[in-house]
Order: structure tokens, then C-alpha cells, then sequence
């Protein structure tokens, strides 16, 4: 828009200086062919012994001898006309009288007719003369003007046509010529959606540096997470196994110390489990390009629960509408929903069900029951970090604090509610990649 406007304005100023350039050049011509015919009438002069002008020939411009042509001369004596063209007919031109020897100098004055003229005006005096002669040419301001709008016109409808194609070469360059910008930006949306990993490599010269540095920064990223991912995964190791020993020491030592040193230990695993849980998401949270199968995530964490709960021969229903992808990591997205399907196995007597869907950028996952469920007043009990409402069976009770920390660290959310199937329904809303070429 900016570019249209400064054309435009640019047009427009090199219209009227043209004509302002014109005009001058035209009136500069007209004062020039005023002052040929004063010369002419001069040499065509002449004043006898007596005093008395007689004309050698008159002017031929056939302009000066059709009345009322616009085109004028006359030479006065005292204010008296002496001599004058044929077109002026019976008039006489009202001038101011010059000095003598003065330059030829323009006036303005109103025609036989009131017609604007431009009038040359030159006194001379001769030698067999007492009074000296006053010497007028006049010509149509109105020629002048109907030059100056001939030009304007012809000025306005070729640059008019430059305009016309100055615009449609701007549309061009941007339409066309910026089109690379245009796929580059897409692209860019498409890693910020999880759709893309890298930007593809075919971009003109002008574009390719851009898109190299950015897939550098792009892999430098990734080689970051991955190093944080090691170092995490290392921690973890390194104090699980200490833990491990000390909590298997703790058995055998069967007083009140031994049972405080297992509750400690359980308290720092489970507390260890969670915060790097929540460090790796925090770190993978807005990963450009990050992206999950919600499909092969479910279906395999369906198959690990069937194993792992198979005494209990507890069907385990997935139900995916459509094709959708999560819009971050496939350990977070395990991390979630292993917890929310264990969860639900724990408690289930025959059936636990998940759904998943995508809404527009939003990914829906429901993981529901049918156990005994949890009262509508103690289900935002259990999401508080280590609570629980039965100590007798398995767990930390960390389980949903931590799901409901990385569903935050992405902008989602996780709600509990009555089940269909009777028990509970764990509700997951996370960011959603919508559709994955």
C-alpha cells in the first residue's frame, strides 16, 4: 500500500512540474513571437521629412487581418493610432505608453472583445519625428492556455499509462516476486504447528541463507533438548539406584527408624519422578516442529496395560475420531496418559474406555472407567500434589498432579468427571495438530 501511495504521489508532482516547466516554455515562445513581429512592424517603418509614418509593407500574418482574430498591432503617436491591423477593426488597444528607449516590456490588457492578452509594448522615436511611436503586438492569452491543457492531457494519460504499469509491476514483485517470503512464512507455521520439522531446502538465492540459518538454529535446538533429555535421563539413573538400595536396606530393619527411612525414600522418588517429569516438559513446551501420533502412542500404551493387568482380563476400548497429532512430545503425551490409563485400570471392574478426537487445534482425550468413581467434592482433592483417597493400593499419588502440571506446561488442561460407564473420566484438552501430510 505504501509503495501505491508514493507512485501515486510521485505521478502527481512530475504532472505539475511538467506543466509548470511547459507553461513557462510556451509563454517564453509566445513573448518570442511577439517580439519578432515588433521587430517586423519597425523594419516595415518608415517617417518621411514631414514626419508623417508611412508602412513599406504590412506584417503577413494572415492572423492580423481576420477582425477579432485575437492577433493585434498598432502604432499610436501621443495616444493617436496612427497604424493598426486589419483586426482590429474600428478598435484601439488600451495600453500604458513606455518610455522611450525603454526594452519592450509585456502587459496585460483586455481585447476589442474583453479578451485577455498578452501586448508587447516598445516606444521608439525617429529622427524625422517629434513624438516618438508606441509600438504594440498582442496575442491571445488563450492560445496559450489551450497549449498548456493539450499538453496536460497528453502529460496525464501517459503517465497515467506509466502509472498503470509502474502499479502492475509492483503487484508482480510482490504477487510473484515475494512469493518465496510467502512459502517461507508458511512453512514457519507449519514447524510452529508440528506439522514440519526442518524448512525444505528449494528456495531461490536471495531466500536460501535465511532458510539454511534457520534450519541451524532449528537443529541446534533439537540437539539442546536431546542433550537436556541425556543429562535428565542420567540424574534420574543416578539417584534411582542409591534409592533403590537404601529402600531395600530399609527392610530389614524392622523399627520405627527403618519404616521412616522407606517413607522417606518412597517420598524422595516419587517426588524425583515428578519434577523431572515436569523439567522435560517444561524444556520440550513451544518445541518448533514437535509433534505426536496420538494413534500410536494409545494403541501402544493399551497393549502395555493389557499386559500388564492381564489377571484381571480388563477390556481396554481405544476409540480415535480421525487423523489426530499432538502438538508436542511423545514422552509427554505417554507420560499423561500412561498415568491416566494406570489410574483407570487400578480402579475398573471390566472396562476402560479412551477417546480422542481433534476439535479444530484442540486435541480431546477422555479416559474413563467404570469403577466406583470419586465423589464430585473430592475430585479436585485428588489432583493436590501426594493425595490420595486410598492408601491400601499402589502408588505415590502423583500420578494426576503430575498430568495435570505438563497439560498446564502446554496450555491444557485435565478435569474429572462422572464417567457414562459409571466411574470416573479423566478429561484432557491439549494443542492439537489438526491434520499431517
Amino acid at each position: 500500500m505504501t509503495s501505491l501511495v508514493w507512485v501515486g504521489v510521485t505521478l502527481l508532482a512530475t504532472t505539475i512540474l511538467l506543466v509548470l516547466l511547459f507553461r513557462g516554455h510556451i509563454e517564453s515562445r509566445f513573448e518570442n513571437s511577439l517580439q519578432d513581429h515588433l521587430e517586423e512592424l519597425v523594419s516595415a517603418s518608415n517617417v518621411d521629412l514631414t514626419g508623417t509614418l508611412k508602412m513599406t509593407w504590412r506584417p503577413t500574418d494572415p492572423r492580423f487581418n481576420r477582425p477579432h482574430s485575437g492577433w493585434y498591432w498598432e502604432i499610436q503617436q501621443s495616444g493617436i493610432s496612427v497604424a493598426r491591423s486589419e483586426s482590429l477593426w474600428q478598435d484601439s488597444l488600451n495600453v500604458v505608453l513606455p518610455n522611450i528607449n525603454d526594452n519592450p516590456r509585456i502587459q496585460q490588457i483586455d481585447g476589442p472583445e474583453d479578451e485577455p492578452l498578452h501586448a508587447l509594448v516598445q516606444g521608439i522615436i525617429f529622427p524625422q519625428s517629434k513624438n516618438p511611436l508606441s509600438y504594440i503586438v498582442a496575442g491571445p492569452v488563450a492560445d496559450i492556455e489551450a497549449d498548456v491543457r493539450e499538453f496536460t492531457m497528453q502529460v496525464i494519460i501517459t503517465l497515467a499509462v506509466l502509472g498503470i504499469g509502474l502499479l502492475l509491476a509492483i503487484w508482480f514483485q510482490v504477487h510473484f516476486g515475494l512469493r518465496p517470503l510467502q512459502v517461507l512464512q508458511k512453512s514457519l507455521g507449519d514447524i510452529r504447528q508440528g506439522k514440519e520439522t526442518r524448512l525444505p531446502q528449494s528456495y531461490p538465492e536471495e531466500i536460501q541463507p535465511i532458510v539454511s540459518e534457520l534450519n541451524a538454529l532449528l537443529d541446534h535446538n533439537s540437539a539442546l533438548l536431546e542433550r537436556a533429555r541425556t543429562h535428565a535421563g542420567n540424574l534420574a539413573h543416578a539417584l534411582k539406584n542409591p534409592l533403590t538400595v537404601i529402600r531395600n536396606e530399609a527392610k530389614a530393619i524392622n523399627s520405627s527408624q527403618g519404616f521412616i527411612i522407606r517413607q522417606q525414600t518412597d517420598s524422595m522418588t516419587a517426588s524425583m519422578d515428578r519434577y523431572l517429569s515436569q523439567a522435560r516438559a517444561a524444556g520440550t513446551k513451544g518445541v518448533l516442529g514437535a509433534r505426536t501420533d496420538v494413534k500410536n502412542v494409545i494403541n501402544d500404551l493399551c497393549y502395555s496395560m493389557r499386559q500388564l493387568y492381564q489377571e484381571r482380563g480388563l477390556e481396554i476400548n481405544p476409540f480415535l475420531l480421525g487423523d489426530c497429532w499432538f502438538r508436542g512430545e511423545a514422552q509427554d503425551l505417554e507420560e499423561m496418559l500412561g498415568n491416566l490409563m494406570d489410574n483407570a485400570c487400578k480402579w475398573a471392574s471390566k472396562i476402560v474406555r479412551i477417546t480422542a478426537e481433534c476439535q479444530g487445534d484442540r486435541l480431546v482425550i477422555f479416559v474413563e472407567d467404570d469403577g466406583e468413581g470419586i465423589p464430585e467434592e473430592q475430585r479436585h482433592y485428588v489432583l493436590k500434589r501426594g493425595r490420595r483417597l486410598d492408601e491400601e493400593t499402589p502408588g505415590s499419588g502423583l500420578g494426576l498432579d503430575i498430568v495435570r502440571d505438563i497439560a498446564e506446561l502446554y496450555r491444557g488442561s485435565l478435569e474429572l468427571d462422572q464417567s457414562a460407564l459409571g466411574g470416573l473420566v479423566a478429561h484432557l484438552n491439549l494443542p492439537a495438530v489438526k491434520a499431517v501430510k
